[in-house]
């Protein structure tokens, strides 16, 4: 009896280590998806940084009470233009123009809201400042007041502020301009 059950318990082994052995040790592969690697080589005195390429500015949240009436602003939020790489034997003064859409005809230098599936705010925009507090022309080719360039990186500073044009109703309050940099 003995006997009987160590063989069965023996070939109950050997079968199961035989199907191990003959289980697929192929290696799988699956797609994993799309990886995209965006840039510009430039011809400048110095490069834009990749983090003020692509930048949000988080202007918060802004009681509609602050925006009541038509020329009442937020604070002003900070944000900055850093270049890399700068070379002063190239350039020693850089300025920065923003394009974006105006609210309106009278208000050339406040942006004009995204519109949202959920409702944007409304008779309210968005303002860039330069470093002194004046606001930007949002044309494209207004530049900001020069900074001096030194060898290396730079950071150009600018603020950004919520703009009403009247009593601001709820809802987001998005807008988008684009930069370019001027080298001299």
């Amino acid at each position: 009896m003995k006997i009987k059950t160590l063989a069965i318990v023996v070939l109950s082994a050997l079968s199961l280590s035989s199907t191990a052995a003959l289980a697929d040790t192929t290696p799988t592969t699956v797609n994993g998806g799309t990886v995209h690697f965006k840039g510009e080589v430039v011809n400048a005195a110095c490069a834009v940084d990749a983090g003020s390429v692509d930048q949000t500015v988080q202007l918060g949240q802004v009681r509609t009470a602050t925006l009541k009436q038509a020329g009442a602003t937020s604070s002003a939020v900070g944000f900055n233009i850093q270049l890399n790489d700068c070379d002063t034997t190239v350039a020693t003064k850089a300025a920065v123009a923003f394009l974006g859409t105006a609210i309106d005809s009278t208000h050339p230098k406040v942006l004009a809201l995204q519109s949202s599936a959920a409702g944007s705010a409304t008779n309210v925009g968005v303002q860039i400042l330069d470093r002194t507090g004046n606001e930007l022309t949002l044309d494209g080719a207004t530049f900001s007041e020069e900074t001096t360039l030194n060898n290396g990186t730079n950071t150009i500073p600018f603020q950004a502020r919520y703009f009403a044009t009247g009593a601001a109703t709820p809802g987001a309050a998005n807008a988008d301009a684009t930069f370019k940099v001027q080298y001299q």
